[in-house]
Formats: C-alpha cells, structure tokens, sequence
C-alpha cells in the first residue's frame, strides 16, 4: 500500500516472454508446455517506479527440450 501511494509497483512476468529490460534471468527450465523463452520461475520480484524499472525481476527462463528418441 505504501510503495502504491510512493507510485512503486511489482512486477510479475509470470508466463509473460522474457524481456531483457526487465527481467534478469537466473537459470533455464526445460519446458516443452511453453514456447521457449517464456518466463517459468519468479525468484525475486521486481519493481519499477512510475515506468523506470529499479529492480529487474530474477527469473528462470524456458528452453526446448530435447528429443532424445530422434537421437538415438
């Protein structure tokens, strides 16, 4: 309520696309349900001051999984 009335808000890019600006990301997460690069796992959440960001979310990012059956 404080950081509302200070014009602070959470960010929560929550199966949003990872953004460079406002995401930092911390680890992959193997996920073939969603298109790579979405955001899986929030660790910390971030903020941003009216529309400047003053601290990146930290993130764990989807990657493709791989066919091991095609390789064989």
């Amino acid at each position: 309520m404080v950081f509302r009335k200070s014009g602070i808000e959470k960010i929560d890019p929550t199966n949003e696309q990872f953004d460079l600006n406002r995401d930092n990301a911390v680890f992959q997460v193997p996920d073939s349900s969603k298109p790579p690069g979405t955001v899986a796992v929030v660790l910390k959440a971030g903020y941003k001051l009216h529309d400047r960001i003053i601290r990146p979310s930290e993130v764990g990012v989807t990657v493709a999984v791989e066919d091991n059956e095609a390789n064989s």
